[in-house]
């Protein structure tokens, strides 16, 4: 795979075992919250976007200020970060929210919530393992 065409490629295939893992994730964990399931796709997409895009641009320099020593967690790190950015794309007030009626009250809630430090920790190493899977598939074995 060459230039533009392996990047989309490789986007194509995060898309999906993201948004794979983000449905499952969200059918397991009542702290993992998407309302709406055609918001899979878009959480999955903002998601890869980020993981392909700033996932290079992150590692090496978050290693750098580690001076290496967390090189090891590093994935695990990088991809929490992506995830709170994800959730917070989904929290900016431009975007479209779902509306529920509880109790009679109308509220008003992003697409995609994540309640907890735990879950979130929880989701960026499962998020982490199918990162993995992709470097491995789409970056290692390619290359031998």
């Amino acid at each position: 795979m060459s230039g533009a065409t392996g990047i989309l490629i490789k986007l194509g295939v995060r898309l999906l075992l993201f948004g794979i893992v983000f449905f499952i994730a969200a059918r397991k964990n009542p702290k993992v919250v998407i309302p709406k399931r055609w918001a899979t796709p878009m959480i999955a997409l903002v998601f890869a976007v980020l993981n392909t895009g700033l996932y290079w641009a992150l590692t090496p320099i978050l290693n750098m200020a580690t001076l290496g020593a967390a090189g090891f967690v590093m994935p695990f790190i990088v991809n929490m970060i992506l995830l709170v950015a994800t959730v917070r794309v989904f929290r900016w007030n431009k975007l479209p929210r779902f509306e529920s009626q509880i109790g009679g009250k109308t509220e008003v809630r992003p697409l995609f919530q994540i309640q907890g430090i735990m879950t979130t920790l929880w989701m960026a190493g499962i998020l982490t393992l199918a990162h993995g899977v992709l470097y491995v598939a789409l970056d290692y074995l390619p290359n031998r």
